[in-house]
């Protein structure tokens, strides 16, 4: 197993933190508030926003068909929750889940002060200016620095509209229709919602009666729209009920053959080239979904008054700004954007962007199409890592070499880390669902899987596989079939899909020329569909001609239109994947590995059947380094008895609790190392070493790391507490 960094916390999918946020749920539960399961950002549940209690029958089946409709599988349930039981089933089906509360039920309205726009710093200054902070309020720290400032709303006055508190302050307002993350909650990548202590005074202030209500001078600056916005719209609004209805019954055409650029009714290009702003919004929307959802409706409408409530919708199943919604809120947008809708001039001949004579015989001139360098400087945001520094999200790229050099295996040891959500080969990832697509020597996946499996640890998820791979060429709705797939994936895991792979693009996209710019266009179009759509990374696995040094076989559409190319070969002393192309960041250093053959089980004979997995080359600070092929890997040659296997046992441990001491700023005693990172300390370190007849050392299975642990212990090498052993 690859070594992860040491300076962080491996990303946490084991049972600590499933049972810090189970109890949580429970707990905030017995308080009296509503709960649902979320990812952090998108509710596992539908009708979150209400009490499963107070929904009707017909209201159940309503939200149960529409899921069904969405993610092809029944919800695990609707509404959020107060009742026990129900959480205990809803944990067990999305284990990895964190506890969100219902804004609604529970009687809260909360300010969600952004750290991005300055929020905490302004909304406490508006505070300060009026005498200062509401006796008794709650405070909750956010995972990227904001703040939850949490009120009462016992009579349920607000919604989620903000007024100028979002323009003054940077503060969003979280009423009946919102949710937050609750406090004390761990994320799957580690990140954290405010400590113990913040979940106990949340807690004691709710059930103390201590939560005051809002202010009256909040209330003014939510109940004062900015002049584009119009007046809310509810559910019973007449027009609001129509479009409902229309949701429920109208048909509704695909993404591609409304908003397409050449066959679409209604091409999004022209929106982009009429107006700057959308463009750069609508490939880099906020993290706040319903706010993204608003202003697209608005620029939709503007552009085209003759777009349905259903365009709307599938332009939203696409887009990965919508997030999560149900078709209440899609009415309801829809309904206040046709009220008030952008503005996005629309020549009558139908020529976009050329200059239009008027009767007079004058020409007009077209929007200006260039923006200012501020405008991406205040709406700069970093680029988000699948991996770091090797594969982006929302991307697609490209993994290539010759046949055989182990493109399959590396992509196979990559999808199982991601979906546990482990450093791979020392980088950070973002953890995630997983879906492999193979259609090129499917006999050795089952043999890949066992192989890994056998040699490293599987808890934390396993990776979703597809062999029935739609054909990217040859069938336009392929993006769409992996784009379904892969939300069946999410509704079965409860989590996100962060990449797809599909393995190779040749056996993927049958009867399209390799060589021809035109074909491997349609194919990239497709990929880019589904990356955008699930907001993953989408990596091909290609092969290379045979000179490598030529680059991928075929068109040089795919490296053209492609965000990254991974290069993997064969070199002295092990193969090496290196970066050619990274669009938008700098090429990272080359990762060094090598193939190692291990026996996965035994054929008719009796005789040994074998798979491979990938080690590094090296061990410790020189995992991730530049690789020279001038370097010839030499193995050290020493015994493998146990008491070899304790010494150097004791020697990672060291060196490992010293870099560890040296980041956190911890007493080498203090620092304790789990049986799974002793076994991936031990198998990277023997990677080194050969036996002193020159046979390479094979990797250990966890239970004999287990017993030269054992070994340690009983010799006074290593002492144990709880889960964790400790240097004496």
């Amino acid at each position: 197993m690859n070594k992860p960094t040491t300076a962080r916390p491996e990303a946490d999918t084991t049972g600590a933190r499933q049972s810090t946020n189970r109890k949580n749920a429970r707990f905030f539960a017995q308080a009296g508030l509503y709960v649902f399961p979320s990812d952090g950002k998108i509710p596992l549940v539908p009708r979150y926003n209400r009490a499963d209690t107070s929904l009707s029958k017909e209201e159940r089946e309503t939200a149960i068909d529409e899921y069904v409709e969405k993610h092809g599988v029944e919800p695990a349930h609707v509404g959020a929750t107060k009742d026990d039981a129900t959480l205990v089933k809803l944990w067990r089906k999305f284990p990895n889940a964190v506890p969100s509360i219902s804004c609604g039920p529970s009687k809260l309205v909360v300010l969600d002060a952004d750290l991005k726009d300055d929020g905490p710093r302004k909304l406490r200054m508006l505070f300060a200016e009026r005498g200062g902070l509401p006796a008794g309020i709650a405070i909750n720290p956010t995972k990227s620095g904001g703040e939850h400032f949490v009120f009462g709303d016992p009579e349920g006055k607000f919604s989620n509209r903000a007024g100028l508190l979002k323009k003054n302050c940077g503060t969003d307002v979280r009423g009946t229709g919102g949710q937050f993350v609750a406090p004390g909650s761990i994320r799957e990548d580690g990140a954290t919602y405010g400590t113990q202590a913040d979940k106990q005074n949340f807690v004691r202030a709710v059930v103390g009666g201590k939560l005051p209500t809002l202010p009256d001078y909040i209330v003014e600056l939510i109940g004062t729209q900015p002049d584009s916005e119009s007046a809310p719209l509810n559910d019973s609004d007449p027009v609001v009920k129509g479009l409902i209805e229309e949701l429920g019954v109208g048909e509704r055409d695909g993404f591609l053959s409304l908003f397409d650029s050449t066959v679409g009714k209604f091409p999004l290009d022209y929106i982009r080239q009429c107006r700057p702003d959308f463009d750069f919004f609508y490939d880099h929307p906020s993290d706040d979904r319903s706010a993204n959802r608003m202003k697209a409706a608005t620029f939709l409408v503007g552009a085209y008054p003759e777009l349905t409530v259903n365009d709307y919708a599938a332009f939203c199943e696409e887009w990965a700004g919508a997030g999560e919604y149900d078709d209440r809120q899609l009415a309801r947008e829809f309904a206040r954007a046709k009220l008030n809708p952008a503005h996005v001039s629309k020549p009558s001949d139908g020529s976009a962007f050329e200059p239009v004579e008027d009767e007079g015989g004058e020409t007009g001139h077209k929007r200006p199409s260039h923006i200012r360098a501020s405008d991406l400087v205040a709406n700069y945001k970093p680029i988000r890592w699948l991996v770091k520094r090797l594969i982006p999200l929302n991307s697609v790229g490209a993994l290539y070499g010759l046949p055989n050099v182990g493109k399959s295996f590396v992509v196979f040891d990559l999808a199982s880390h991601a979906r546990r959500g482990r450093d791979w080969f020392d980088r950070k990832i973002a953890g995630g669902d997983v879906l492999y697509c193979y259609a090129e020597g499917a006999e050795g996946m089952s043999g890949r899987a066992k192989a890994w499996a056998d040699n490293n640890d599987t808890s934390g998820g396993d990776v979703a596989l597809m062999n029935n791979v739609p054909n990217l060429f040859k069938d336009p709705k392929a993006a769409d079939k992996l784009i379904a797939e892969a939300r069946k994936c999410e509704a079965d895991s409860g989590q996100p899909v962060r990449l797809i792979i599909v393995d190779t693009l040749a056996a993927a996209t049958t009867g399209a020329d390799g060589s021809s710019d035109k074909d491997m266009g349609v194919v990239c179009e497709r990929l880019r569909k589904v990356a955008t759509a699930l907001d993953c990374a989408v990596l091909v696995v290609h092969h290379s001609g045979k000179d490598v040094s030529k680059g991928m076989r075929g068109s040089s559409a795919i490296l053209g239109a492609v965000d990254y190319t991974l290069l993997a070969e064969e070199g002295k002393g092990g193969s090496t994947i290196s970066v050619e192309k990274m669009r938008d960041a700098s090429k990272a250093q080359s990762i060094r590995f090598k193939l190692v053959e291990v026996v996965i089980g035994k054929d008719g004979d009796g005789e040994d059947v074998t798979s491979c997995i990938i080690r590094p080359t090296t061990v410790g600070e020189g995992l991730d380094i530049a690789v020279d092929d001038r370097e010839e890997a030499s193995l050290i040659k020493r015994g493998d008895k146990r008491e070899d296997r304790v010494e150097r046992l004791i020697e990672v441990a060291g060196e490992e609790v010293a870099r560890a001491s040296l980041a956190e700023d911890e007493a080498t005693n203090e620092i304790g190392l789990t049986l799974v990172r002793l076994t991936t300390l031990l198998n990277a370190s023997r990677t080194n070493y050969a036996t002193l007849d020159g046979k390479p050392f094979a990797p250990l299975h966890r239970k004999d790391v287990s017993r030269v642990v054992q070994s340690a212990v009983e010799a006074e090498r290593l002492s144990v507490r709880g889960s964790k052993y400790y240097l004496r």
